[in-house]
């Protein structure tokens, strides 16, 4: 069975190997939509379009789009645009609890059927002393995630008291992927390799 990961996040990648997930790459390069005011129907928008891109090269196998995003009181916050922009998100979640977004969306291109949803966990983010944020901000690039960091290594300094799915803070929530592919008749548990 093809299944094609809609996404060029070697994370995204390295969780479905990590499951035994046989999968080729193929970069969706959508612009991706903010301009919903809700999160998790502005992911699941985006994780349609980019798995809807990359449908229209193919017309077999599955194709995964997933789209993550945070949420900081009533502000959805993307990638940052820069070091700087990174650097001013980090000031502004620290002390404070954050939500965390994947939009999934599974495609099967030989049928054109789709199926979508989300997952949404909340994180704490521990109160940083201002000497501290520099130090922190070093070592915890690249910035090209959702909300500017990750959660692991030394983001697991700052980030912690998790809600709801670790895999979903991570890009790939793979309990609710697995929901989503048996909605058209999948079972990952049949494909995963030993």
């Amino acid at each position: 069975m093809r299944i094609i990961l809609a996404s060029g996040s070697k994370r995204r990648s390295s969780i479905l190997d990590s499951c035994g997930i046989k999968h080729s790459v193929v970069v969706s390069a959508v612009k991706e939509n903010m301009q919903d005011a809700d999160p998790g129907r502005l992911a699941v928008s985006n994780a349609r379009l980019k798995a809807g891109k990359v449908g229209e090269k193919t017309d077999k196998g599955f194709i995964v789009g997933a789209d993550t995003l945070v949420l900081l009181g009533k502000e959805i916050i993307g990638k940052p645009r820069d070091a700087s922009h990174a650097m001013k998100m980090l000031k502004s979640m620290a002390g404070k609890t954050i939500s965390v977004y994947t939009g999934l969306c599974v495609l099967d291109a030989a049928t054109g059927r789709s199926t979508a949803g989300w997952e949404c966990s909340k994180v704490r983010v521990k109160k940083i002393r201002p000497r501290d944020i520099a130090r922190y901000f070093k070592l915890l690039g690249p910035y090209d995630k959702a909300g500017g960091f990750s959660i692991e290594g030394v983001g697991s300094f700052i980030f912690d008291d998790i809600n709801g799915s670790y895999f979903n803070v991570l890009g790939l929530p793979m309990a609710k992927l697995n929901g989503l592919f048996k909605k058209l008749d999948v079972d990952l548990l049949d494909i995963a390799r030993k």
